[in-house]
């Protein structure tokens, strides 16, 4: 299989976790306008604007994702004809460079998650709270879908280094 079915394959997987990632932030925003709409107690009152928040960012990066990736799909094909040895050393520098994105991503994702968690434990007022659970849930999610975008990635940098072979 040549490296460029390899690229179309590991685009259409990125579109695919962007597409999830906009319907997790709709999900949110959803949650977040019926706790608005619904909600009672001051505890409900107090999660509407933290989880709008943790909702329109899945759901800006995610259709921004799902566009840019389906665009690049004929730039890597327009590529691959011109110069397939250029596409392979190109790529290869490309999803090697993501290595450096995770180095701060997942520490972000783990010091969210916990310092959410620490904060959880310590205040008592609802704002804080709701704020607390928002942290949280943005650390796990960033986890989720660095998780398997590096996966993804790895993956495509050893078809990546097959073809320089």
């Amino acid at each position: 299989m040549e490296l460029i079915h390899h690229t179309l394959d590991w685009v259409k997987g990125e579109i695919l976790e962007a597409k999830i990632m906009a319907i997790a932030g709709v999900v949110i925003v959803l949650c977040a306008i019926s706790f608005w709409k619904f909600g009672t107690t001051p505890y409900a009152k107090a999660m509407v604007i933290p989880m709008l928040v943790v909702g329109i960012i899945p759901l800006i990066f995610g259709i921004s994702g799902a566009v840019s990736n389906q665009r690049n799909i004929s730039h890597y094909q327009e590529a691959w004809e011109k110069n397939q040895q250029t596409f392979v050393i190109s790529e290869k520098e490309r999803v090697e460079g993501f290595d450096n994105i995770f180095k701060y991503s997942y520490p972000f994702a783990i010091i969210c998650t916990i310092g959410g968690a620490i904060l959880f434990f310590l205040v008592s007022t609802p704002n804080w709270k709701a704020i607390s659970l928002a942290l949280m849930m943005l650390g796990l999610m960033a986890y989720i879908i660095d998780h398997f975008a590096a996966e993804r990635a790895d993956i495509y940098l050893k078809y990546i280094k097959e073809a320089i072979k």
